[in-house]
């Protein structure tokens, strides 16, 4: 396996791979409950997000990191089997004189695939968590970590941990925490990886039986 920066050329298989890895996240779930069954919806509208993403990491705000691995179907062809996506120090609030605008991602009420109440309410939640436990407390100077994430064929293979090392090496290099809201399923990689859980989002609709909870936590070198 080997490490490398994506660019706007792996737009694509970065989409497919982050559909296919966040297809069992509950907190993917909760927002886009009916991805499967209107897949391409949830395709073209996902691809304009990491778009988006790739593009902030061209422009130097962020950075999109991904690990390539051998094909399981032909082991001669490399393809990318994880994928991390991260803030970079500097880029975390917003200046109207930056040299480097950080583009959001579009909304689509049109969307088939998306619940858009939960979805506004996960954003309004996690905007206020993020600013109340993140940014204040350490301003520009943090590298967030948005999403990582492995193809389900290719999990327990040290992928993630990886890429979170690439996080630490890099937060370590710069003297600035990384932070991050985690899923399930990564919690316990962040965990033994020495994060600290500094407090918990609570996503739920007035009226709705269903909410999600994502832990926001702390690595600090």
């Amino acid at each position: 396996m080997s490490i490398r920066a994506a660019t706007l050329a792996d737009t694509d298989e970065i989409t497919l791979l982050c559909v296919a890895t966040l297809d069992d996240d509950p907190n993917w779930r909760y927002r886009f409950p009916k991805a499967r069954e209107y897949r391409d919806d949830h395709i073209k509208y996902s691809r304009t997000r990491f778009a988006t993403y790739l593009e902030n990491a061209e422009n130097g705000a962020y950075a999109v990191m991904v690990v390539e691995a051998p094909s399981k179907e032909d082991a001669t062809v490399k393809k990318i089997i994880a994928v991390s996506m991260w803030v970079l120090p500097g880029h975390h609030l917003p200046k109207a004189d930056a040299p480097v605008q950080v583009k959001k991602p579009p909304d689509h009420a049109e969307r088939r695939d998306a619940n858009q109440a939960r979805l506004a309410e996960f954003v309004r939640e996690l905007t206020q968590a993020r600013n109340s436990w993140f940014h204040d407390v350490y301003g520009d100077q943090q590298l967030g970590l948005i999403l990582l994430g492995t193809h389900p064929d290719y999990r327990r293979l040290g992928a993630a941990a990886m890429l979170l090392k690439w996080g630490r090496e890099k937060a370590e290099a710069e003297q600035v925490p990384v932070t991050l809201f985690a899923s399930p399923m990564g919690y316990p990689l962040y965990a033994k990886a020495g994060f600290t859980e500094v407090n918990k989002a609570h996503v739920q609709v007035e009226g709705d039986d269903v909410f999600v909870e994502l832990p926001a936590m702390v690595w600090v070198p």
